[in-house]
């Protein structure tokens, strides 16, 4: 497994940085409750405090940590098992209708898009290794923020911003056939919204969203 050192690209140092941060976290290496010290944070990747504030900063927008007044950083508890029941309920009563909306709304680039990045996760995560599950929940919820985004809704798309990463958080190991099962599921949802098909595209996310449930079950 990576440790928290050697950042490189300078350039994009803070995305290095949360990066490695979200992997840390969503693969459980920091463990939920860990308090975070940003000087330490800093010594162990060799950067200044900069970028390891702005990497915290985004990871707070997430839900995957909390900063608590006075006292600094700390990773957020993992989530119990009826709240993620609830955040499946949830899940299904919006999105495949936030699909169907992307479906009739979405730009042609933001389409073809799609695909890409459907193809992105097939190249880019071809074992089931931690560090490849956390490069899957990165891309999965890019994915999912992307048709929010193509909704329209902004108010859906505020909402759900951050339930994927816990989806991901609550358990991170899952069996080897589940990130490739999740990926095939994206293709059929893109394909759906490529073709300006809403309808499909809503039988195609419930069926995501029910079969990834079924995987934490």
């Amino acid at each position: 497994m990576n440790s928290l050192t050697d950042i490189r690209r300078p350039p994009a140092l803070t995305e290095e940085v949360y990066a490695r941060l979200f992997e840390q976290l969503i693969t459980h290496s920091i463990a939920p409750g860990t308090k975070l010290s940003v000087d330490a944070l800093s010594r162990s990747l060799n950067v200044s405090q900069t970028p390891i504030r702005e990497a915290l900063a985004r990871l707070e927008a997430q839900g995957l940590v909390v900063k608590i007044h006075l006292v600094g950083y700390r990773v957020a508890e993992r989530i119990e098992p009826d709240r993620l029941e609830q955040i499946y309920e949830f899940r299904l009563l919006t999105e495949p209708h936030m699909a169907a909306l992307a479906a009739e709304r979405t730009s042609e680039p933001s389409r073809r898009e799609l695909l890409v990045q459907c193809q992105r996760m097939k190249s880019d995560c071809t074992s089931d290794t931690p560090e490849d599950y956390a490069r899957f929940s990165r891309l999965d919820e890019a994915f999912h923020r992307a048709i929010a985004v193509g909704s329209g809704n902004k108010v859906i798309e505020d909402a759900l911003s951050a339930l994927h990463v816990h989806v991901h958080l609550f358990r991170m190991s899952q069996p080897p056939t589940a990130v490739f099962d999740a990926i095939e599921e994206h293709s059929q949802i893109a394909e759906a919204i490529a073709a300006a098909d809403p309808q499909a595209a809503a039988k195609a996310m419930r069926r995501h969203v029910l079969n990834s449930q079924r995987r934490f079950t």
